[in-house]
């Protein structure tokens, strides 16, 4: 595994868990919370995709960003 995809991998676990406590500070229930830790980790990188035109997002096409965000708000 490269070191690019070990930083990648941790920055979503790093900002799944942001938003995982930012979720529990609203008393969000466990649906609210996946929610919010989803769109906090992988909000911005979709935003980027989006604009240059890089379609499908890269969290759609592969399945281990959205594994990374469960196994995170876990």
């Amino acid at each position: 595994m490269e070191l690019i995809q070990l930083i990648d991998i941790a920055g979503i676990a790093a900002f799944s868990i942001s938003g995982v406590f930012a979720a529990m500070e609203k008393k969000l229930d466990v649906f609210g919370v996946f929610i919010i830790a989803f769109i906090t980790a992988l909000g911005g990188g979709t935003l980027r995709d989006i604009l240059i035109g890089d379609l499908p997002v890269s969290w759609m096409y592969n399945l281990s960003y959205s594994l990374i965000v469960l196994i995170s708000t876990m």
